[in-house]
């Protein structure tokens, strides 16, 4: 092939690459077998040197051109079979003529060497400097969802699976940690290196290979024949297994429920400092945040189990079935959130379960809306994290969870297991989601994936009950209210309505088709409660008016912990009443589920009676810091000195630091005159995240005045902890809105060396509304390595603009 044939198409597959929003499966010519990475890391001179053996087979006969993912890098040759190839990097393609056309019945190896120094993403190097002089020497990598190209050449799109291996060379005092099994460590104790070799014997997308180097101690642990590493810091050690040690658990309980033992050689857990995510499901080698390793206190307020459970469900979902592009990723994230719901279902009971279903339909009710609506499965975005928000995490769980609620576990579990063991070790679609469900079902689901998946919104229900005494009836009166059109429809959904009579619940399994329908039920007397979606098992908004008796008998009888809690949420607009506010005391101190008596203090505290502070003193004493959180931060809309002196015995000795956090809030309103003493002492306390600091910070900004601002400002420095300077951010940009200075202060922290502060800018930045801050955004939104932060910068440019345009009407 000539060389102006060859610029010809390369120019083409730019062209259509990069010329519209809307993405497809990217079309391969070959399919990668094997990757192995022979690398040396510099953690100092920040750079990754050495080759790079692609194995792959041609798709196409005539094969000419192997066309590989490299982002800025050095090339300094390709070879195959000891023969140099022409090569051209152009961008972010590195392209290689073929010495002869080769047909898809070879087998190719080729060899790139190459060499990085401080990639954009992709592998990130972590090291002290004068600000953070004890920060860890690390270099760890992140390859969602196309960012591993930017530290190896590769083929960096979902859609190929292949093995892969990592000999790499580090410092001796270092260990690394990559996919797969270890086959061996090599000391070089004169150049004071270690090389260590890794091999994923199972194919995996490209994303999923990772390397983590740097100094860590490693807490052993085993389930049945799989070696479990936790990897963390030295002085964690002790605290290693608070975050871990359910792990075990996890998996059994994973590989009984799927009927697929956990797949791969080993599973590794290693935290990293400056993490970007919480967690990164690296086959095999999960990387966590170093936030999630806790001390016993903390561990009063914070686990890390959903963390753990989320990022292990990914060894079979997204990583042993990996989705064939990114517009069917909820098939990974989703499933992963809804598995993290089914193991604390199993391991904590099903009322804990269903308020994580109930938590992420009320984040979607103030996400999927309006012009907001977006499908769960669509190829319409700029780049691909753009997707990666709670439209594919918890609506993904909340479309399984209402599949279980249809289907009934045994088919359930029937359908998910053959979608497992269909597709293992294979490329996915949402489409072989659903015929796997058909043909383990007999079911067809063509309805019920169109209006979840493929389109947009919620249903939003109105809902009437009478009771027929001459029939003896009760007659459910439910209206489809949403507004309809291409992306929302009428949704036919089942629904499981409870009635109760004499203190006996019946329930009745009804389909709804139409935007208004009528359902009749015998009743021989005026029900005492008529439940709607018993255990909110379904996606909506709904709309079903009861009478303060009726709420108060929901709160007491329901047996579904969601249904009291919707009950609650109801009440809370009726606490002054004195039989709500009994029924409130009761559920506060009397119910089993810690999340019922919290949310039922969180309710009284709204109350404006005086008594009410006598209960919420009285909650103060429950086991659960969570209800004691709620009974302190409730408390600080009351006064006298019997709240005072409770308020500073939590303050001073509560063993939760979050309800440290809450008294202090509650000490700043019931105390004025105290506030900043209480300020003061605080500042100087440590806890985990800094929640303690932060809620001082947030008093400091209530407070307001210049020597306020000046501390608060000087908090926002480089070489304070992270949390605290985020919290700064924000309360600099809620509470000095108007101070040009603030603005400028907060312009010039866009150019932060910490990608979550700078995250927090550009979030405090849109709230600001100021047009002088465009300038700075639509800088951050070109430079920014980062497409989430582009994508905020985006956001908060078009947030100050519509503010500028409705001050213009």
């Amino acid at each position: 092939m000539n060389k102006s044939c060859f610029f010809i198409l390369l120019f083409l597959s730019y062209s259509l690459l990069y010329s519209q929003n809307v993405h497809h499966t990217r079309e391969r010519t070959y399919d990668v077998l094997h990757y192995k990475l022979n690398i040396e890391i510099d953690e100092k001179a920040k750079t990754c040197t050495g080759d790079v053996i692609i194995k792959f087979l041609p798709l196409r006969p005539e094969f000419e051109m192997l066309q590989l993912d490299a982002a800025k890098m050095s090339i300094s040759t390709v070879k195959m079979r000891n023969k140099t190839l022409e090569f051209f990097h152009v961008g972010e393609t590195l392209t290689v003529a073929m010495d002869k056309p080769y047909s898809f019945l070879d087998t190719l190896d080729v060899v790139v060497s190459y060499s990085v120094t401080s990639p954009k993403k992709g592998l990130y190097f972590i090291q002290p400097d004068s600000g953070y002089p004890d920060k860890q020497w690390q270099v760890w990598s992140q390859g969602e969802s196309e960012d591993n190209h930017h530290w190896f050449p590769c083929y960096d799109s979902p859609n190929d699976m292949a093995t892969s291996e990592m000999v790499v060379t580090v410092k001796d005092n270092f260990t690394a940690i990559s996919n797969g099994k270890l086959l061996g460590v090599k000391r070089h104790p004169k150049k004071k290196l270690a090389t260590y070799h890794w091999l994923e014997s199972k194919p995996h997308v490209s994303y999923l290979i990772s390397l983590v180097v740097g100094e860590y101690v490693e807490v052993k642990d085993s389930w049945g024949v799989i070696p479990l590493s936790y990897y963390v810091y030295k002085h964690q050690r002790s605290d290693a297994m608070r975050s871990f040690t359910k792990t075990p658990k996890m998996m059994e309980f994973f590989s009984t429920k799927i009927e697929i033992q956990y797949p791969w050689e080993k599973y590794a857990q290693t935290v990293v400092q400056d993490f970007i995510y919480g967690g990164m499901e690296n086959v095999s080698a999960t990387t966590l945040t170093d936030n999630t390793i806790h001390d016993a206190r903390a561990h009063l307020d914070y686990n890390s189990d959903g963390l753990v459970a989320h990022e292990l469900a990914h060894q079979w979902w997204g990583n042993l079935l990996s989705f064939r592009d990114w517009s069917h990723a909820w098939l990974s994230e989703g499933f992963a959130s809804y598995f993290d719901i089914l193991f604390q279902e199993y391991d904590k009971g099903s009322d804990v379960a269903m308020k994580m279903i109930l938590d992420a339909q009320t984040t979607l009710a103030n996400l999927d809306v309006g012009e907001n609506r977006r499908p769960t499965v669509t190829n319409r975005y700029v780049t691909s994290l753009d997707l990666f928000d709670n439209r594919i995490y918890g609506k993904g769980a909340c479309i399984l969870h209402m599949l279980r609620f249809m289907l009934g576990d045994e088919l359930f579990w029937k359908s998910v297991k053959h979608y497992a063991q269909k597709f293992a070790l294979k490329n996915v679609e949402t489409n072989d989601f659903k015929i796997a469900i058909e043909e383990a079902t007999g079911y067809n689901l063509h309805w019920f994936f169109d209006q979840w998946v493929y389109k947009a919104g919620r249903p939003e229900f109105d809902i009437t009950s009478s009771w027929d005494q001459s029939n003896r009836n009760v007659k459910i009166f439910v209206k489809q209210v949403q507004k309809t059109d291409s992306l929302t429809g009428i949704f036919t959904t089942p629904v499981d309505i409870e009635v109760w009579m004499n203190h006996v619940p019946e329930t009745y399994r009804v389909t709804i088709t139409k935007a208004e329908e009528e359902f009749t039920f015998p009743a021989y007397q005026q029900p005492q409660l008529v439940i709607f979606d018993k255990g909110s098992h379904i996606l909506k908004k709904a709309n079903f008016p009861k009478s303060s008796d009726e709420w108060i008998y929901q709160l007491h009888h329901a047996k579904n912990g969601v249904d009291r809690l919707l009950a609650i949420e109801e009440l809370r607009w009726m606490v002054d009443s004195p039989k709500v506010t009994k029924a409130l005391n009761e559920a506060m101190l009397e119910d089993p589920f810690v999340e019922i008596r919290a949310d039922a203090a969180w309710a009284l505290a709204d109350g404006k009676r005086v008594d009410i502070a006598d209960l919420l003193m009285s909650a103060y004493g429950d086991r659960e810091a969570k209800v004691r959180g709620a009974a302190v931060t409730g408390l600080g809309n009351f006064g006298g000195e019997s709240v005072l002196k409770i308020l500073r015995h939590a303050f001073e000795s509560d063993s939760s630091y979050a309800v440290i956090a809450g008294a202090l809030r509650s000490l700043a309103k019931v105390d004025s005159m105290n506030r900043k003493s209480y300020c003061s002492e605080a500042l100087q306390r440590d806890s985990r995240n800094e929640i303690i600091r932060s809620a001082a910070i947030q008093i400091l900004g209530q407070i307001g005045d210049d020597d306020a601002l000046a501390l608060v400002k000087s908090y926002t420095r480089y070489g304070i902890e992270r949390n605290i300077r985020i919290q700064c951010v924000n309360t600099l940009a809620s509470n000095w809105q108007k101070r040009e200075d603030v603005l400028e202060h907060l312009i010039g922290m866009l150019n932060d060396a910490s990608f979550h502060v700078r995250r927090a800018v550009i979030g405090a930045l849109g709230n600001l509304k100021n047009p002088k801050a465009l300038d700075a955004l639509h800088a951050s939104a070109e430079k920014e390595p980062d497409s989430r932060l582009q994508k905020e910068a985006r956001e908060a440019i078009a947030k100050i603009e519509k503010a500028q345009q409705e001050q213009s009407r």
